[in-house]
């Protein structure tokens, strides 16, 4: 079994939670199996779960006040604690258990862990694949003493591995004193249900797959760095003055930095160093060029000293913006702080100026909405070049023209893409029908902006950039809420983001400006960004898939690559030919082979790791035949194959370059006879054609080639069953001498002079006799 514990201090929460812990949600009686209550009243048939949630909750609080009359309050009221049973795999049988006898073993770990009289909540959820039993209850005990411990947590570990051992039930060890150390955090129910809503894994989730490939084989510390750069990976060092190292982040892309810690213990530095025997003599000229410079925050307000204009008239109330409260400082400035951390400024706002204080992309937003709420069309933006453009984005998002910088096409892209996701979903800033931005309309939607483009807008907006970390609320799992609502925000002096947007200011410039500087109008079709995956992406893009598999999140079977290759063993082994899949790196003995279709779904994710790492998947036709090989078919060469009857049997591109292999006969053929025919067929065609006998490998889909250790990418996988044996057999005869051949003793055997280049009558000298013919008069 497995512990989960919070505490907390808010009234609030204790509520909310009392309340989604009895809801019977959908009307489903699987969800909630048993409840009981200790020291308070018990839900009574018909009463709604929030009127007892309220009664419960108020309960508790006059509790710990009673108890804790004249003396100092706690700093958390109740403590939250999910039970969770093991729900069993293709290994080990799941925990069998009824809710009865759920919470009786939820009642024996709280005697061991948190005795005494207090008032405690047991409810037994059925509606996930594992059942567990949730825990509240009161930090204040009868007679007022408060549970506490240093380590509560290992307290609920040694209870639950006594109660495994107790009752028989699945053992857990990892993580566990003296069991098997944690190597990498499990993904969060949030990462979870964000990777089964999007189908691409999370960030955490990914660099975990990354460094494990880094990490194989017991790499040198320069090697591992090798791979990481070649993965998309920057580390990012936390290198003092003296020259000790005693941190790193890894960051993909332009992704948000995750520290080493935070993905696991097996990746933090202290891990990393032993395990990749780094030596500061050897190896720390290859972490420097990645040392990021902490930003310098500007605390420096300006001022118009000739405005006249209020910033905020002392009639009118204080605005309101999500996430951030306003403290008015005079007549001619607010002070716009966070509602988790009231004493930490995110930005000023003056009369004629807004000063950021905070990289966080909140505060873009907000300084935006800002503007939005003000009436102005036209602002001016100022600063860094990051900060620039990313104002640009959001002004021109609302629909306020934005002076001070010149977007790009990319730019222009990104934000006609985020607008057609507003369209879709409905969620943007403004209705559907009015997104207008930078003064521009929006007719239509466009095409797709292509992979890189929409990653790239979804990062315009990304949560916790800098200064408030997720909290458990958070928007990962589409909740609408942020992590600044309910979690702690960090110090700034903390962070060491990169972004040098700090000291950007947005100027409000006069609304009776003539001309805005930029005016971005949009066609009805839309604008579309076909941008071609690189070698780089796909490789990220395998490994985050294989993590996905490997998690559970996707089924193999759910990809369309793992069907359309079932299809072709199932074909082959319809005309039973022998085929195995065969992986390895190029030039070098195969590392094995897959000759069962039982073998391949286990083994996917596998193979997709091997594949970007530089090692070739392949699937061979293992029986010796007879085939033509053309290496760079063109469209025109297609038409005149199509125009001779010649079907192609296996056809893929690699690296640009169009491959096919046509299936002449089964069995292997004379080499004679097999040349002859590639240069029959050769004849008006620009591709090279050449005879090739005995087994084939190709590709299989959803994989690419490595050669001379670059990545050559794979498309177009295409295998047709039907054209085996059926195609060139005139030729074939014609080439074998089978047909026409002639009745009259001692004639010539006539061959198709099409099939032979050049000799002419010599050629007819030398091959004029042929096997199993009679001999001429005149040789007798």
């Amino acid at each position: 079994m497995i512990f989960k514990v919070r505490k907390h201090r808010s009234k609030r929460h204790l509520r909310n939670l009392i309340r989604y812990l009895l809801s019977r949600q959908g009307k489903s009686n699987e969800r909630v199996l048993r409840h009981e209550s200790l020291n308070a009243l018990p839900m009574l048939p018909g009463e709604s779960p929030i009127s007892y949630a309220k009664q419960w909750s108020e309960r508790l609080w006059n509790f710990t006040a009673q108890e804790r009359r004249g003396k100092k309050p706690p700093q958390d009221y109740f403590v939250h604690s999910v039970m969770s049973f093991f729900p069993g795999n293709d290994e080990h049988a799941a925990d069998q258990l009824t809710a009865e006898q759920a919470i009786a073993l939820a009642k024996e770990a709280m005697a061991e862990v948190a005795p005494g009289e207090r008032q405690v909540l047991y409810v037994v959820h059925g509606d996930k694949a594992h059942l567990h039993v949730h825990i509240a209850f009161s930090v204040v005990e009868q007679g007022g003493r408060i549970w506490n411990p240093r380590i509560d947590f290992r307290r609920w570990e040694s209870a639950a591995a006594r109660l495994e051992v107790k009752y028989g039930l699945y053992q857990v060890t990892v993580g566990r004193p003296g069991g098997v150390p944690a190597r990498k955090k499990s993904p969060t129910s949030n990462e979870l249900n964000m990777a089964i809503r999007t189908g691409m894994p999370s960030d955490r989730m990914l660099l975990q797959q990354l460094l494990d490939v880094a990490l194989a084989g017991k790499p040198s510390f320069p090697t591992f760095m090798h791979r990481l750069v070649s993965a998309g990976v920057t580390p990012i060092p936390n290198i003092a003055s003296t020259g000790r190292v005693s941190g790193i982040s890894f960051r993909i892309g332009d992704g948000l930095p995750m520290k080493g810690s935070d993905l696991g213990k097996a990746y933090s530095w202290g891990a990393l160093s032993k395990q990749l025997n780094f030596a500061a003599s050897q190896h720390l000229h290859l972490l420097r060029p990645f040392v990021e410079e902490k930003p310098l925050v500007d605390g420096a307000v300006q001022f118009d000293e000739s405005v006249e204009t209020p910033a905020l008239p002392l009639s009118e109330p204080l605005p309101k913006i999500r996430r951030f409260i306003a403290k008015p400082r005079g007549d001619q400035r607010i002070d716009w702080v966070w509602r988790n951390k009231p004493t930490r400024t995110a930005f000023v706002e003056a009369p004629k100026m807004c000063v950021a204080r905070s990289a966080h992309s909140a505060v873009y937003e907000a300084m935006a909405e800002r503007s939005l709420q003000r009436g102005l069309k036209r602002v001016g933006v100022t600063g860094s070049e990051a900060f620039r453009r990313r104002m640009w984005f959001e002004l021109s998002l609302r629909g306020i023209s934005a002076v001070g910088y010149e977007p790009t096409e990319a730019d222009r892209n990104r934000l006609e893409w985020w607008i057609n996701e507003q369209v879709k979903t409905g969620r943007g800033n403004e209705p559907a029908a009015s997104a207008t931005p930078n003064g521009g309309a929006v007719t239509g939607i466009g095409g797709e902006a292509g992979r890189d483009a929409a990653s790239e807008s979804v990062n315009e907006r990304r949560v916790g950039r800098d200064d408030v970390s997720p909290a458990p609320g958070n928007d990962l799992a589409g909740a609408g809420k942020s992590g600044a609502d309910e979690g702690d925000a960090f110090d700034d002096a903390g962070r060491t983001q990169q972004n040098a947007s700090r000291d950007g200011r947005a100027a409000y410039l006069d609304d009776r400006a003539q001309k805005p500087v930029f005016s971005a109008e949009v066609g009805p079709g839309g604008l579309s960004l076909d941008v071609p995956p690189t070698p780089t992406l796909l490789r990220v893009s395998r490994l985050g898939q294989a993590a996905l598999l490997r998690q559970g999140v996707q089924s193999v079977q759910s990809i369309e690559e793992w069907r359309q290759l079932m299809d072709m063993l199932w074909a082959l082994n319809r005309r039973f030919t022998r085929w195995s899949i065969v992986f390895g790196m190029p030039g070098k003995a195969p590392l094995g082979e897959l000759t069962y279709h039982a073998q391949v779904a286990p083994s996917w994710p596998n193979l997709q790791i091997l594949n970007s790492q530089g090692c070739n998947v392949d699937l061979q036709l293992t029986s010796p035949d007879s085939w033509l090989h053309l290496d760079g078919v063109t469209a025109l060469d297609f038409e005149r194959l199509a125009a001779q009857g010649v079907t192609p049997t296996i056809q893929f591109t690699s690296g640009g370059i169009t491959q096919v292999f046509v299936h002449v006969n089964y069995g292997c053929e004379s080499r004679q006879v097999m040349d002859s025919l590639a240069k029959q067929i050769q004849v008006g065609l620009d591709a090279s054609v050449r005879a090739h006998i005995g087994s084939v490998s190709f590709p299989i889909p959803g994989f690419d080639c490595w050669s001379d250790e670059q990545l050559r990418v794979c498309r177009g996988i295409s295998f047709d069953s039907n054209s085996m044996g059926t195609q060139l057999s005139n030729q074939l005869r014609h080439l074998k001498g089978e047909v026409d051949r002639s009745r009259v003793l001692g004639a010539v055997p006539a061959l198709i002079l099409e099939a032979m280049t050049g000799g002419g009558a010599e050629s007819l000298k030398e091959k004029r006799t042929v096997r199993g013919e009679p001999p001429r008069p005149s040789e007798y």
